[in-house]
């Protein structure tokens, strides 16, 4: 009886992480964010200063959010809200982590890591690996949000997750090695080219917009080929204090529908929306963060997509086995695993470590011991968890 409670609770987890991924139709193999400042959307997006993102709004491969809100203002409480679900009870803006930091609660970066994704903030100017205890020059620690759970004792964000984006190929990587981004990253411009100064919007867009097309342009391009199965997440923390902070947002790449969305959307609902793609249990964002809505997803290119990622599968036989049984195990990572047998009873009968290789693995196990019956042939590992029932008759 404990055992089978065990299995039911198993899947019931199982259950509810398929539940929680099918809401948002695709798992990027890369997601970027791109932090912008301090504008409004109506001050972006159609502007003689901002060509190239005005431009990217109408691309055949973008979605504009007309209706994206930011949280509140200033700017590191919206930093905090769309990595976190939370402000942490921050409310200005502020030098190096938060005086009650390191965090020890959940937020985006800690939670990937957790489920054996990857994330990286780069941050523009930044002096060195890890640095964060101060401002430097027109870097800025206010806009590096996981600086707040680094050093911490539980959700941390390890040091080699805060990375300086430049020189381009030392950290991030240059256009020809794209395909080695993390799961997620955030790029942070520093405090010139991300539009927050000088406090002019004519000069400020505009140095913004020459940066955006010189150094995030490339990867955008390299993002609307669907096979590259990426997003680049534009977004702005807040609008300049008079717009009702209604913020430009932009959905880039192969795998969505272009055009606009109207729907209602909060740095809540876009944290929501990336915990769901990776079947993440949901930050504080929960109770209020929803996904975008489905109509933005290429449905098509993504089921196309979908038609060549492998997953995980197991196959045992013969049907029934006798002295022999053969177990091919379709892994979609290189994993250590182990590949047990039970009985009706709960109780192993034989256990085997194995090495997976991405792709097709054969294994062969002798069964010429095991008395005749129905069995349980488990394989788990940290990425795979398939059990088949298989019946040995000698």
């Amino acid at each position: 009886m404990k055992n089978k409670s065990i299995l039911i609770c198993i899947a019931s987890v199982l259950f509810f992480q398929l539940q929680l991924q099918a809401q948002v139709p695709v798992r990027p193999a890369h997601v970027v964010f791109v932090l912008e400042e301090n504008y409004a959307r109506s001050e972006i997006i159609g502007s003689s200063y901002a060509p190239t993102l005005t431009a990217l709004a109408a691309a055949p491969t973008t979605v504009q959010f007309t209706s994206a809100y930011a949280i509140t203002h200033p700017s590191e409480p919206n930093y905090l809200d769309l990595f976190s679900g939370s402000n942490q009870g921050v409310t200005t803006d502020l030098v190096g982590p938060a005086s009650n930091a390191p965090f020890n609660d959940c937020n985006l970066g800690a939670s990937l890591i957790a489920a054996k994704f990857t994330f990286i903030g780069y941050s523009e100017t930044q002096p060195a690996v890890g640095t964060y205890l101060n401002n430097s020059g027109n870097y800025c620690t206010k806009h590096a949000p996981w600086i707040n759970w680094m050093h911490g004792t539980k959700d941390t964000i390890p040091v080699k997750s805060d990375l300086p984006m430049f020189p381009i190929g030392t950290y991030f990587p240059d256009s020809n090695h794209y395909s080695t981004l993390p799961t997620v990253s955030w790029v942070i411009p520093n405090l010139v080219d991300d539009m927050h100064d000088p406090y002019t919007l004519s000069t400020a867009v505009s140095n913004g917009d020459k940066w955006f097309k010189a150094n995030v342009m490339p990867l955008v391009r390299w993002a609307s080929n669907v096979a590259n199965n990426t997003l680049v997440i534009v977004i702005w923390d807040e609008d300049d204090g008079t717009q009702s902070n209604n913020i430009p947002l932009l959905f880039c790449g192969g795998i969505v529908n272009p055009g606009t969305c109207a729907t209602k959307v909060t740095h809540f609902d876009i944290l929501r929306t990336v915990e769901d793609m990776y079947g993440l249990t949901p930050c504080v964002s929960s109770p209020t963060g929803v996904d975008v809505p489905s109509s933005i997803w290429n449905l098509t290119a993504i089921n196309a997509l979908n038609a060549h990622v492998i997953i995980n599968q197991v196959v045992a036989w013969p049907v029934p086995a006798n002295d022999e049984l053969n177990v091919k195990i379709t892994s979609a990572n290189d994993e250590k695993a182990n590949i047990d047998i039970y009985d009706i009873t709960g109780r192993i009968v034989k256990e085997m470590p194995a090495e997976l290789k991405v792709g097709d693995n054969s294994f062969s196990i002798n069964t010429s011991y095991i008395s005749n019956g129905v069995y349980f042939l488990n394989v788990i590992g940290e990425r795979i968890n398939i059990s088949r029932k298989i019946v040995i008759n000698k």
